[in-house]
């Protein structure tokens, strides 16, 4: 038996699965809210810290669907009376995102990214 290509061996298995958690970790990403939100062609800049729960407007938020951040889904809030849309470019202007963490955090429509449709 050759230890030398052994130790190799076991040394690139130790890589290889250091490196795919690694991976994993950075795809899933960390909980918590990003600073800016990418939802379709719209673009929303976070306003204001983290509260304990969705806070939208006036009135009681309603639940819009979810939405992809990283490789994990969130939670995506409105206002009072708002519904989910077929089109996100139908969107509220005001939404809260779920970051994860119990927390959410309040995002003001910024402006459309000419050209960036990401939506499935």
């Amino acid at each position: 038996m050759n230890w030398r290509a052994l130790g190799c061996a076991v040394l690139a298995a130790v890589a290889f699965v250091a490196l795919g958690l690694w991976s994993l970790q950075m795809a899933l990403g960390q909980p918590g809210c990003p600073p800016v939100l990418l939802w379709g062609s719209r673009q929303y800049a976070a306003v204001g810290p983290p509260t304990p729960e969705p806070v939208v407007a006036d009135g009681e938020p309603v639940l819009l669907g979810n939405i992809l951040v990283g490789a994990v889904t969130r939670e995506v809030y409105g206002p009072a009376g708002s519904e989910p849309a077929p089109d996100v470019d139908e969107a509220p202007d005001d939404i809260a995102l779920a970051c994860g963490d119990g927390s959410f955090v309040t995002y003001r429509y910024r402006s459309e990214l000419p050209g960036l449709d990401v939506s499935p």
